[in-house]
Order: C-alpha cells, then sequence, then structure tokens
C-alpha cells in the first residue's frame, strides 16, 4: 500500500466531510471516514471526524458503534502523544457516553495544562517578535495581558 501525501489526506478528508450531503454521523461519510483511517491510522483530524461520527450515526444505537468511537478517540490520543484537543473529545465521551465523570476529570486536567504552557509559549513568543519589531507599546499590552494569567513566568517580560 502506497503512503498518501499530505495532499492526499487533506483531500480525502475533505471528500469524507462533504459526503452524506455534510451531515456528520451519515453513513456515507461514517464508510469514507473509516476507509482513511484505514489508510491512514495516525492521521488524527480524521480519527476525530469518525469518533465524531460514530456517535451520530445510526449505528450509535448499538453498543458495537460506541466501543469503535472510544477505540477511534483513543488512538487519536495516543497518535497525536495526548495533545490537548484530543483529550478533551475523549473526557466529553466518557462522560456523555460512557457515564464516567471521574474519568472525564483527569483527562481535562491534562487538556488544560498543556493548553496554559502552550498560551504561554506563544505569548512570550508574539512579545519577543513584537520587541524585535520595535512595535513596544504592543508588546507592552501583550504583556501585561499575559502576566495577568501567568503573573509567576519567567518566559513574559
Amino acid at each position: 500500500m502506497s503512503t498518501l501525501s499530505p495532499e492526499e489526506l487533506l483531500a480525502q478528508l475533505q471528500a469524507a466531510r462533504e459526503a452524506g450531503g455534510g451531515k456528520p454521523g451519515s453513513p456515507e461519510r461514517v464508510r469514507l471516514h473509516r476507509e482513511l483511517a484505514a489508510a491512514a491510522p495516525s492521521f488524527v483530524p480524521n480519527l476525530l471526524e469518525l469518533g465524531r461520527g460514530l456517535q451520530l450515526t445510526e449505528e450509535a444505537t448499538g453498543a458495537d458503534a460506541f466501543t469503535e468511537a472510544e477505540a477511534v478517540l483513543r488512538q487519536a490520543v495516543a497518535m497525536s502523544h495526548r495533545s490537548a484537543p484530543t483529550l478533551v473529545e475523549l473526557a466529553y465521551f466518557l462522560n456523555l457516553i460512557r457515564n464516567a465523570p471521574q474519568e472525564m476529570e483527569p483527562l481535562l486536567e491534562e487538556a488544560i495544562d498543556k493548553s496554559l504552557h502552550l498560551l504561554e509559549d506563544a505569548w512570550a513568543g508574539l512579545i519577543n517578535v513584537l520587541v524585535e519589531q520595535e512595535k513596544y507599546q504592543r508588546a507592552l499590552e501583550v504583556s501585561e495581558k499575559a502576566r495577568r494569567i501567568f503573573p509567576d513566568s519567567t518566559r513574559i517580560a
């Protein structure tokens, strides 16, 4: 089997999204997301779409669709190195479908920690680039805003 290029992956993802009139959970849409997941099992955007679709499909009345959805969402978490968006998606699934708030809580806490770290990195980078461009007033405004959320940060000047 040949490897799909990034352009081919995105084209197939878009085709799957548009299938079935763009209706999430439509059988055609779920089928195309499944095919793409088989061809590219580490393509996280498709895994998230498939996990959502399986929760909405007509098949979702049975446990099999939910079991598949959970497996796909766990795969997305693993393939993304536990990215915040995948953790949130799995957490909501576990709470809403599996009625497992005790499993949702640590996933959301991890997602928050990862998101805050990313936000701090983004603000530090923005402040630095504004200073490099001699946009001092804007850098000061961003720094003040960032300091309200990260008062102890050594990265935010």
